[in-house]
C-alpha cells in the first residue's frame, strides 16, 4: 500500500472512518438476499478509497460520503454479476476436447475453374435486356435500382438475372465438364 506513514493513516482513518457505519448500513441493505457479505463490501470499499486518497483527501465531505456510497453500490452491482454469472454459467461449462481434425483435400468445383476470359466471353454472349441487368447486377446494384435504369419493375430484373444466369451455366457447362477429367487425376 502506497500509505504507510502514520500521518497518512491518521489522516486516512479520520476522513474516511466516520462514514463506515453508512457503508455497512447500505452494504446490509444492497446485500440481504444477494450472497454477498456486507462486510467484505465495504471493504472493498475502503480499499479502493485508499487506492484514491489523493484525491479524496481534498474533496469536501458531502463529495467524500458521495464517492464512497457510489464505489460501494458499483462493487456491489460487480460482485452480483459476477455470482450471477458463475451460479447460471457454471453448470453449463464443461472441458471441451476438440477433436483433432484431418483435412480432407478440398474437391474443388468445376465452375472455379472457370477463367476470366472464358466468364466474360459468355456474358457477351447473352442477348441484351438480359445482358445489361447482369452486368449491373455485378457492380453490386440492387434490383430495385437495375430496374430504374433499365425502365422497368424489380419483378422483371429478377427475372432477367434467372435467365442470364441460365444461359451462362448453358454455354459454360462444356468447357467446366471437359476439364472434369483433368481435375480428376
Amino acid at each position: 500500500m502506497p500509505y504507510t506513514h502514520e500521518d497518512d493513516s491518521q489522516r486516512f482513518l479520520s476522513l474516511i472512518a466516520p462514514h463506515r457505519p453508512l457503508l455497512l448500513g447500505l452494504a446490509r441493505k444492497l446485500c440481504r438476499n444477494s450472497g454477498t457479505d456486507p462486510e467484505d463490501l465495504v471493504q472493498d470499499t475502503l480499499e479502493r478509497a485508499l487506492r484514491h486518497f489523493d484525491r479524496l483527501r481534498d474533496s469536501s465531505e458531502p463529495a467524500r460520503r458521495a464517492w464512497l456510497c457510489t464505489t460501494l453500490q458499483r462493487r456491489f452491482v460487480d460482485h452480483f454479476r459476477r455470482h450471477r454469472t458463475e451460479s447460471v454459467e457454471a453448470p453449463h461449462l464443461k472441458l471441451v476436447r476438440a477433436p483433432v481434425l484431418v483435412r480432407e483435400p478440398r474437391e474443388w468445383s468445376p465452375w472455379e475453374h472457370v477463367t476470366e476470359v472464358e466468364l466474360q466471353d459468355a456474358i457477351s454472349r447473352l442477348r441484351q435486356p438480359l445482358r445489361a441487368a447482369f452486368e449491373l447486377h455485378t457492380t453490386g446494384l440492387r434490383y430495385k435500382v437495375i430496374a430504374e435504369r433499365l425502365g422497368t419493375t424489380s419483378g422483371t430484373v429478377g427475372f432477367w438475372l434467372h435467365e442470364a444466369r441460365r444461359e451462362l451455366r448453358a454455354w459454360l457447362r462444356p468447357v467446366t465438364t471437359a476439364r472434369q477429367p483433368a481435375l480428376a487425376a
